[in-house]
């Protein structure tokens, strides 16, 4: 996607207000008039901005996901293999976090009925990877992992914590996040015989 420029740090500042409104109305209900009112912006300013509430919304969810790849890319990136992966971890089951794994579940299923946002999503899941991907290829390179195929390891790593956003995005009263890593971490541990 090619964003439009028009709008510079104020426009930056309305996609934050698009985001903050997507999180709290889902994708399907965010409408120009929503962000507006919380942006503190006229409807027309929207419209110059981004053309559609569909621009809009798709790259509001493109600049709030490539933030947090950003993010997660900073984590403890100088630290040894398994200290960053357990941060890595446990910045993916974060439970302050949890305004961002909302977006990422609207992203998720606002990917399935778009096919530009599929596409993206791809990259962003590569993306997502690629701190899991280093840190465990350096671990096998400096002898601390042993692991057969270091790609469906990560694959396998990030669907687990992926799929824990649920209970936690849906707050159910079952998820223990204190158990899940640790069991994450143990299965880990197990894969890369550490």
């Amino acid at each position: 996607m090619s964003p439009r420029r028009a709008g510079g740090e104020k426009r930056a500042e309305v996609l934050n207000h698009v985001v903050e409104v997507l999180v709290e109305r889902g994708y399907d209900r965010t409408r120009f008039t929503d962000v507006a009112k919380v942006a503190g912006v006229a409807v027309s300013t929207l419209q110059f901005y981004f053309g559609s509430r569909d621009d809009m919304l798709v790259e509001a969810l493109h600049f709030s996901c490539a933030r947090e790849v950003e993010r997660l890319s900073a984590v403890k990136r100088d630290a040894p293999p398994w200290e960053r992966l357990v941060a890595l971890v446990e910045h993916s089951l974060d439970p302050n976090d949890l305004n961002m794994w909302r977006v990422l579940v609207e992203f998720w299923y606002a990917s399935m009925h778009d096919e530009e946002l599929r596409e993206h999503s791809d990259k962003l899941q590569r993306d997502w990877s690629r701190p899991f991907f280093d840190a465990i290829s350096q671990g096998v390179e400096l002898g601390v992992f042993k692991v057969d195929n270091i790609e469906n390891t990560v694959t396998v790593l990030v669907g687990i914590l992926d799929g824990l956003l649920l209970p936690q995005v849906l707050r159910h009263s079952y998820y223990d996040v204190e158990g899940a890593r640790a069991i994450v971490l143990d299965m880990l541990a197990r894969t890369l015989k550490v």
